[in-house]
């Protein structure tokens, strides 16, 4: 059972959504062709954060590799 906090938190801060397109870009910038053709294929149009986070992982996206391809630092 989630937490008081976290659902207080989820009520309050709805989760980030994204263009499938800007997913696809960012695994494309990545070097991760084939992810992001899955991509394509597979997600909704748009993407919770979470959903997309999972879909890298399962991927063996390296997040650290995607924050650089954004212009962040890990």
């Amino acid at each position: 059972m989630p937490s008081a906090q976290l659902v207080l938190a989820k009520t309050v801060i709805p989760d980030m959504q994204y263009s499938r397109q800007v997913i696809v870009d960012v695994l494309r910038k990545a070097g991760y062709f084939k992810a992001a053709d899955e991509a394509m294929r597979e997600l909704p149009d748009p993407v919770d954060l979470d959903d997309a986070v999972e879909f890298g992982e399962q991927r063996g996206c390296n997040p650290e590799a995607l924050i650089s391809s954004m212009g962040g630092s890990p």
